[in-house]
């Protein structure tokens, strides 16, 4: 009987252990696999100063003029520019491939300076639109590379 019982107490443990190993323990295979995929992502790059500082003018200049608002462009194109004349000036945080983001930085720091130019010579709002279209399209080339 005593037999019995220690035999019956070693199943029911390792039972327990296999269903806490298969989910039991009240977890999805969903929430599994993105705790597994959470421990095994690679840790965020640090953030650089100059990327973020671009990045709010950017913003602040791009969304407006999806909506056909192009005054904060007109307010805010040599602020862009020389945003993105420092961040090409910056050294990039560690972690960053800097050879490979040193000439998207240069087509950026180009094409801020190309909106700039069009804002002051009041270019049609058709020729700002493209040229911003095209900058912000860089950005993102740049912020992929930045992950």
């Amino acid at each position: 009987m005593i037999r019995m019982r220690n035999l019956l107490t070693n199943l029911l443990t390792a039972a327990g252990a296999l269903a806490l190993a298969l989910g039991a323990s009240g977890w999805t295979a969903t929430e599994r696999a993105v705790a597994q995929e959470t421990a095994a992502a690679p840790k965020p790059k640090a953030t650089w100063k100059a990327q973020e500082e671009f990045h709010s003018v950017l913003a602040g200049t791009f969304h407006p003029m999806e909506d056909g608002d192009l005054e904060p462009t007109r307010k805010r194109a040599d602020e862009m520019a020389r945003k993105a004349r420092m961040w090409l000036r910056s050294k990039p945080p560690k972690g960053y491939d800097a050879a490979k983001l040193r000439p998207l930085l240069i087509k950026l720091e180009r094409e801020a300076a190309q909106v700039a130019k069009l804002v002051a010579r009041q270019a049609a709002d058709e020729d700002i639109k493209q040229a911003l279209n095209k900058l912000h399209d860089t950005y993102h080339d740049i912020a992929g590379e930045c992950r």
